[in-house]
């Protein structure tokens, strides 16, 4: 039987087993070990899972490295519009894993229409996280998806529906939920001894300098620059909306706001355990400094509103001084001391008036075993960071940028995800696409 049908058959034969085993006591026989059939509806951890990696110009190379290191995980194809990107990722992973050989295909939908593919793992340009997850999710694969999931609001709530719709596991790239340090952090924050948390500050010091002035331009050889653009408006080929800097064109991106930051921002909303979106979001802020062809701020402070908290982000692209010794990480505040995260794996606590320190910690993690466990278990509350938790932290970078965008305090309707009476903020939620690249509304 090939394997997407067989474990399809046993996912099935998984429901049926939960089903019977709902039953009130006495409508089934208890068996002993010695009956019980094998867990049939987990893939054996002898099974190979077969990932293709989609984007391999930068973050795409971590992913090929990192399920290139998991056991039984082979990485079948990668899939970039740049075939010299495509190539230089063939050869990683036959360095990494001798004797593998993936296959290079340069359409994404050419990529998702092979059935031997098991998962995909996805570091495109944020505008086509959304677009890339939903069509790997119903074409039958698992999916791995950089961060942030989404280019707007909306498409974040419709990758979490089409995952739930077709039962697949949808994992987060916010790999620091997968590290111990900050693991640990985070149960200390609950663990009360800082009293109330009354306020999380997500802090983004990263030096950004001028892109400057570039000519509109020929598309460099073999590049499928009308794939590139996917959902995006068409524009003529520039340069400076190409690699890495299309984070600073809002047609492709969210600014640092929703690059670096997000990672800084999920673990704000993690530490004061909000699970759903901000009742107020205000931003102010430009980019300042310079003047280039980047349209996000390079300087930013949104601050969202609760009823019991509050939560701060700050993104500093110029020369700043840090705070608390955290340039890029969190802060958060209680009634009895300060924790702070000073990176990806490392905390301090500091109590009372004179902030004496205190409990800290460190550890990190493998946010790609992690998917691979949930895959494997066929459950996405295995998942460190499922697209639930993803959508919401994404949602919240993206109300920042609206907010600025805008220039005006705006209200949220968690529940419905859309502005209170506010039609000028709630066409933000979504973008018009481009014919053939459609997010669909519904899925």
């Amino acid at each position: 039987m090939r394997e997407p049908n067989r474990r399809h058959f046993l996912h099935d034969t998984a429901k049926l087993a939960a089903a019977i085993a709902a039953l009130p006591a006495g409508y089934a026989k208890a068996a002993s070990p010695a009956d019980e059939p094998a867990d049939s509806s987990k893939p054996s951890a002898n099974e190979t899972l077969r990932v293709a990696v989609i984007g391999v110009h930068g973050r795409g190379m971590d992913h090929v490295e990192g399920f290139c290191k998991q056991k039984n995980v082979t990485v079948a194809a990668i899939c970039d519009i740049d075939p010299q990107s495509g190539a230089r990722a063939q050869h990683e992973v036959e360095k990494l894993s001798p004797g593998s050989a993936p296959k290079y295909v340069q359409d994404i939908r050419r990529l998702l229409d092979d059935k031997s593919i098991d998962a995909v793992s996805i570091a495109t340009p944020n505008h086509w996280h959304a677009l890339a997850a939903i069509w790997a999710i119903q074409a039958g694969k698992d999916v791995y998806v950089e961060k942030p999931v989404s280019h707007n609001v909306s498409e974040g709530r419709r990758i979490v529906e089409a995952a739930r719709k077709h039962d697949k596991i949808v994992q987060t790239g916010t790999q620091c939920r997968s590290h111990k340090g900050i693991q640990d952090a985070m149960a200390f924050l609950r663990s009360g001894k800082l009293g109330q948390i009354y306020m999380a500050k997500g802090l983004c010091y990263k030096p950004r300098g001028s892109i400057g002035h570039k000519p509109d331009g020929p598309v460099p050889a073999g590049v499928d620059y009308n794939l590139w653009l996917g959902p995006a408006p068409e524009r003529p080929f520039n340069p400076n909306r190409f690699p890495y800097i299309w984070h600073w064109n809002w047609d492709y991106g969210n600014g640092d706001l929703g690059n670096q930051g997000i990672h800084q921002m999920d673990l704000a909303r993690w530490g004061i355990n909000k699970n759903e979106l901000p009742k107020t979001v205000q931003s102010s802020g430009g980019r300042f400094g310079y003047t280039d062809d980047g349209q996000t701020p390079n300087t930013l402070t949104t601050s969202f509103g609760f009823d019991d908290c509050e939560l701060q982000f700050e993104v500093r692209g110029l020369i700043t001084n840090d705070e608390m010794k955290v340039r890029i990480g969190d802060i958060f505040y209680g009634t009895e001391g300060i924790l702070t995260i000073t990176s990806y794996t490392n905390w301090q606590t500091f109590f009372g008036p004179k902030l004496e320190p205190g409990p800290a910690g460190s550890g990190g993690g493998d946010h790609y075993a992690n998917f691979v466990k949930a895959v494997r278990e066929r459950n996405h509350k295995v998942l460190n960071a499922d697209i639930e938790e993803g959508h919401l932290s994404s949602a919240y970078c993206h109300l920042g940028n609206i907010a600025y965008r805008l220039g005006r305090k705006l209200h949220v309707n968690p529940t419905a995800e859309t502005f209170v009476n506010d039609s000028e903020a709630d066409a933000y939620l979504t973008r018009p696409y481009r014919e053939g690249f459609v997010v669909p509304a519904k899925v």
